[in-house]
C-alpha cells in the first residue's frame, strides 16, 4: 500500500516540476519527489515482525534488511543538500531579475545573450 502512495506522490511530484513556472514552486515538488523515493525505499524494506539485524547465537529470528535503511539515510543526506542549494540558486536568480517565473527568467537571459552577440556602433 505504501508503494502505491509512493509512487502517487512521485507522479504528483513530477507533474508540478513540468506544468508549474514557479521555482519556489517547483523546489517543493523537488521535495515531493525526494519524499516519495524515500518512502518506497522504506516500504520495500517492511518486514511485519522484524528485528534489529544482530542475531545472538542459537536463536532464530526474522531479521531486517539493513541496506534500505542505510539508503535511505543517504537520500536524506543528499536530499537536502540538492534542495539548499537549489535554493541558493533561487535566491540568487530572483536577486537578479526580481522575479521566481522560470519564463521570464529564460526570456531575460535569452535577452542578454542576444545584446552580448550584436556588435555596438
Amino acid at each position: 500500500m505504501a508503494a502505491i502512495v509512493a509512487f502517487m506522490l512521485f507522479g504528483l511530484g513530477i507533474l508540478v516540476l513540468v506544468l508549474r513556472r514557479d521555482l519556489v514552486i517547483k523546489l517543493l515538488a523537488l521535495g515531493l519527489v525526494n519524499a516519495a523515493s524515500i518512502l518506497f525505499f522504506v516500504s520495500i524494506g517492511d518486514r511485519p515482525g522484524a528485528r534489529a539485524p544482530i542475531q545472538l547465537p542459537g536463536e532464530i529470528a526474522v531479521l531486517a534488511d539493513p541496506l534500505p535503511q542505510a539508503l535511505v539515510l543517504s537520500a536524506i543526506v543528499v536530499n537536502f543538500a540538492i534542495l539548499a542549494l537549489a535554493l541558493v540558486f533561487v535566491m540568487i536568480l530572483v536577486e537578479r531579475y526580481h522575479t521566481t517565473d522560470s519564463t521570464r527568467i529564460e526570456q531575460e537571459i535569452a535577452r542578454e545573450i542576444d545584446e552580448e552577440e550584436t556588435p555596438c556602433p
